[in-house]
């Protein structure tokens, strides 16, 4: 029984990571790199920024904590989405009316900052659809640990093998997995060549997202 539609954001909401890694780039630079492949970036995708910046320091060997990093840049980042006019990605909003029109409950569950959930969501006008959101702030553990979908699941109230999962990221795919929830496998390009291999489905639009197809994946008629 359908019960939840679970949101990742950065690549599902919103088309984030060429800004990451732009951001994340101009900083590298600082520090005298002068080569970042995207596939770098693309392996922290799903992921909370500190990790991607412990990375980053042992590989690139920055003179930096990863706590400063962090927050260079989380202010960097927002700072790019409040000069710029960004959108949802196509199709978002039809598909969050589809769920709405069925009166199940929607939250998102990022591993971006609080702020950064908050500004995106508001930036859209697209807050009233979601009964809320979760951070990685808020868990000890992040994706590709269940933590985050099964706080997502507490808060609505909601028994997790009834929700189903938006992610777009090999690591949110493997925590919607270990968190016992379905999970759809958004295919974004932008995102790198993520393995999605996992999710119950992969789809390339949010097009082709409906409350049959939510509502089948909760009762097991769709299999890889």
């Amino acid at each position: 029984m359908l019960e939840a539609v679970i949101f990742d954001m950065d690549g599902v909401i919103m088309d984030s990571e060429p800004i990451h890694y732009e951001t994340e780039f101009e900083i590298l630079k600082r520090f005298g790199v002068t080569e970042y492949p995207i596939e770098e970036h693309a392996k922290y995708v799903g992921m909370r920024t500190r990790d991607l910046w412990d990375g980053h320091i042992t590989k690139y060997g920055l003179d930096a904590t990863s706590e400063e990093l962090t927050v260079e840049g989380d202010e960097a980042y927002i700072g790019a989405l409040k000069e710029n006019d960004f959108k949802p990605i196509a199709g978002l909003i039809d598909l969050l009316q589809r769920i709405k029109s069925g009166n199940i409950k929607m939250i998102v569950a990022s591993s971006a900052s609080r702020e950064n959930i908050k500004l995106v969501l508001d930036k859209f006008a697209i807050s009233d659809f979601f009964e809320g959101y979760v951070s990685s702030q808020d868990v000890k553990k992040t994706k590709p640990n269940p933590d985050i979908f099964l706080l997502a699941a507490k808060t609505l109230e909601v028994n997790p093998e009834n929700c189903v999962v938006i992610e777009d990221a090999k690591h949110g795919v493997q925590a919607a997995v270990s968190a016992g929830m379905k999970c759809i496998g958004y295919r974004n390009q932008n995102s790198g060549n993520q393995d999605l291999s996992k999710a119950d489905i992969i789809l390339d639009s949010h097009d082709d997202i409906d409350l049959k197809l939510l509502e089948e994946l909760t009762i097991d008629v769709l299999k890889h």
